[in-house]
């Protein structure tokens, strides 16, 4: 679950230039985001304060708002941009409706005091941030008592034709691929918290692409910048080696209608807060001594 190679300033910089074309490119994150509400049908929880971290254009977020209309929703970003396009597409606030805010910052580093959200999700961020393990920490840290947390990621799977053409140009250039993690990686930094009855899931979803352009030019409208990956090579996306991809790529994943394509995993969590302080070492519950 480390991420240290992300670049916080140029993720921001990146999301911000994207602000305005992130819709249009943003057809997967909205199934992604449409099936991690759908996670809240078999739960009963009537939140009173919910936090959106990551809300991006807000979609999750008015997910949210027309599920739990009473409840106060906090929408968080990385990006001023994002946060300003989110504003202006919030419905008109009805009398009966609760509060939405909005607040700029790192989900690693949440400017939230303790317990303060009943609700606290995520869709499609954690990828994105330098530390994903204190990241879900920060979320636990914020989560009031009876509180959910809920949230989804790409998983390893992803891209993975795009890492292995890479790799056959030039074994490091996979490198420009994020690292993602696996289910059960996922799972293994959940049981980390203080949270009980944690759950995770996957879905593998294929896409398509006429070429390699309409793939690197999604992910680009997306605000997947390479420049938000520290190390990296400098032209990602220069004309040599695109030259590369679109020569190399179809020779291994083009289907029989000539299109290209492409590999996405969504991973999806969800745990309940649990009361710190009752494990010790290694999961050992240490006994009290009557009288003691």
């Amino acid at each position: 679950m480390s991420s240290s190679h992300i670049h916080t300033q140029q993720v921001g910089r990146a999301f911000s230039g994207a602000s305005e074309t992130y819709d249009a490119h943003a057809v997967l994150q909205r199934e992604i985001a449409d099936r991690l509400l759908a996670h809240l049908d078999f739960i009963k929880i009537e939140p009173q304060r919910i936090l959106d971290i990551g809300c991006g254009t807000g979609y999750f977020t008015r997910l949210l708002r027309g599920r739990y209309k009473r409840a106060a929703l906090v929408a968080f970003d990385l990006s001023e941009s994002m946060l300003q396009y989110t504003r202006s597409a919030h419905a008109r606030r009805m009398p009966w409706h609760g509060r939405h805010h909005h607040a700029a910052g790192d989900a690693a580093q949440l400017p939230f005091k303790s317990g303060s959200f009943d609700l606290v999700c995520s869709n499609l961020a954690m990828q994105w941030v330098n530390d994903p393990q204190q990241m879900l920490a920060e979320m636990r840290r914020v989560l009031a008592p009876g509180g959910l947390m809920l949230f989804s990621t790409f998983g390893r799977r992803t891209l993975s034709e795009l890492r292995q053409t890479l790799a056959s140009i030039e074994t490091e250039r996979a490198g420009h691929v994020l690292p993602f993690p696996d289910v059960m990686s996922l799972g293994d930094a959940l049981m980390k918290l203080p949270v009980e009855l944690p759950v995770t899931d996957s879905d593998l979803f294929t896409l398509t692409y006429p070429d390699v352009m309409a793939l690197v030019r999604e992910l680009k409208g997306l605000g997947a910048s390479a420049s938000a990956i520290r190390g990296r090579r400098a032209g990602l996306y220069g004309r040599s080696l695109i030259r590369e991809l679109e020569q190399r790529y179809p020779e291994r994943y083009q289907m029989e209608d000539g299109r290209l394509s492409a590999t996405f995993e969504a991973l999806y969590g969800q745990a309940w807060y649990k009361e710190a302080g009752f494990e010790h070492g290694d999961h050992v519950i240490p006994i009290q001594l009557a009288g003691r």
